[in-house]
């Protein structure tokens, strides 16, 4: 295939992808929306942007197996329908909870995308060099997408409703399918492998019981539902590693994991995500709803880190070749910790321009280190079964990703309850004159508190303000924290075990 001819697919494979890329985040600059038209509670806030992660990472194993069985073009087309179907219900939910089912069938849709999308792309491009770049491309593309979602969606707020950042894609996704059909050859495993539907469903079953453990466990604490869910994770994902080791054609084979280079290669990928959508959870709150923003100027401050993102992943692939990817990988992960830290220290009224720079900062190590970090993870996996390797390189960050949500989102739940109660304690006489209902939604959430607080007069609403201000902040600050020691960890891991050079696995 001519150079032009592989350039013009990756072109239309990453407008695929950055379609949604973009829909992991654009939703986030809207939810401050959500809780005041749909009047939706805090749990359900993290679950609209949960439900598409979990229904996606769950899907992820399946949909890159049908790819390689059936064809990846094909999957390609399926997965933009579904994607595009479900972004128009969304456009035209009644509620949260309608919402939240649409954004379900969106992950479903977007799982069938996603590896689609890497596995051609590994299909097409053969030569090593040219291989690791077009996979920086695909990498810069799937982080810029997630960085710049609040950007699209806070323009979009800006002159439109909620509803616009779900009714903006089916358009696109026509222009997509009219590219796909006319220019994306079609390819798959010529031995039309048998499906292992039985790890199919128990590796979906698993993942979705597990985040819905994870997810609910901060907000509820150990109920019934939690830890049921947690239990079925547990009993669910123990059946489906038993299975895989004994399965004629598993969907994921066990003796990957026996590849250093894979594991450490899974878990970087995860620990990325993790920080990145962990981090884009709670940022637009805090600069709409703490600072004043509108839902247009928090999303454009995200520019700093989706600069240094699609830069850095540019460049990766060069950095690599020069110094070993190791070491690129090594100051990636360390750049991401330095800045999730240096976030850690945000006050309510700290400059745009902190901010700013450890945004920044955070986005070029991302950047380094995701195109090594996916990079390894297909070297490990024969060309032929691309389609699955690439779906766990993207299970793994949808997963990475909906973890990071819901574990930071809950410690910073925690900590801004325990603030509030902190300072209701230090003032007893007051906090006893505040209707219990009052007290209740303040508690909740920050975006809760800032509807109620704009219907109290102007003597009360700045120091209520002031209050649930700080305790966002303080919660924020752990969160970071948390996430910063998670990623050190990574970077030690990568210190010790990722390796100085790549080569891919051939059969």
């Amino acid at each position: 295939m001519r150079g032009a001819g592989k350039w013009s697919i990756l072109a239309i494979l990453s407008f695929a992808l950055a379609l949604i890329s973009l829909d992991n985040t654009i939703v986030n600059v809207a939810l401050p929306s959500l809780q005041e038209d749909l009047k939706a509670t805090s749990a359900q806030l993290q679950w609209v942007v949960d439900a598409y992660s979990v229904l996606f990472a769950g899907t992820l194993l399946l949909a890159g197996s049908l790819g390689d069985r059936f064809g990846r073009k094909r999957v390609l087309l399926i997965g933009l329908v579904i994607f595009g179907a479900g972004s128009l219900a969304a456009g035209a939910a009644p509620d949260a909870d309608v919402l939240i089912a649409c954004r379900a069938i969106m992950g479903i849709g977007g799982a069938f995308i996603m590896p689609s999308t890497l596995s051609i792309l590994v299909q097409t491009f053969t030569a090593p060099s040219e291989r690791a770049q077009a996979i920086g491309i695909w990498a810069a593309v799937a982080g810029v997408g997630v960085a710049i979602g609040p950007i699209v969606g806070g323009a979009l707020l800006e002159h439109f409703s909620w509803h616009s950042v779900f009714l903006v894609n089916p358009p696109l996704v026509v222009i997509v399918l009219g590219l796909t059909l006319v220019f994306i050859p079609e390819s798959l495993d010529a031995s039309k492998p048998q499906l292992d539907m039985r790890g199919a469903a128990l590796s979906s079953l698993g993942l979705i019981a597990l985040v819905t453990f994870i997810v609910e466990l901060p907000d509820t604490g150990p109920t019934a539902t939690t830890l049921v869910a947690g239990l079925a994770a547990l009993v669910l994902l123990a059946a489906f590693v038993w299975w895989e080791r004994r399965a004629p054609r598993p969907l994921l084979p066990m003796t990957l994991f026996k590849e250093r280079l894979f594991t450490v290669a899974v878990v970087l990928v995860g620990l990325v995500y993790f920080a990145l959508m962990g981090a884009l959870f709670f940022l637009p709150q805090f600069l709409q709803l703490v600072q004043g923003m509108t839902p247009l100027e928090s999303g454009v401050s995200m520019l700093p880190g989706a600069g240094g993102l699609l830069v850095a992943s540019l460049f990766s692939p060069r950095l690599a070749e020069k110094v070993g990817a190791r070491l690129v990988v090594v100051t990636g992960v360390l750049l991401v910790t330095a800045g999730l830290l240096s976030m850690s220290f945000v006050e309510p009224m700290t400059s745009y321009a902190y901010v700013g720079f450890a945004l920044g900062i955070t986005g070029i190590g991302m950047g380094l280190t995701l195109p090594q970090a996916t990079n390894g993870v297909l070297s490990c996996v024969p060309r032929e079964r691309s389609g699955m390797g690439s779906a766990v390189n993207d299970a793994v960050s949808e997963l990475g990703g909906s973890f990071g949500v819901a574990i930071l989102g809950g410690i910073l739940a925690f900590f801004y309850r325990a603030r509030i109660d902190e300072t209701l304690s230090a003032a007893p006489d007051a906090a006893a004159a505040i209707p219990e209902q009052v007290l209740a939604t303040v508690r909740e959430s920050l975006a809760a508190a800032s509807v109620l607080i704009e219907q109290l007069p102007g003597s009360l609403a700045a120091p209520a303000r002031e209050i649930v201000a700080s305790a966002f902040v303080s919660g924020m600050g752990w969160a970071l924290v948390t996430g910063a020691v998670i990623t050190l960890l990574g970077a030690i891991l990568a210190w010790l075990f990722f390796p100085q050079h790549m080569e891919r696995v051939e059969e």
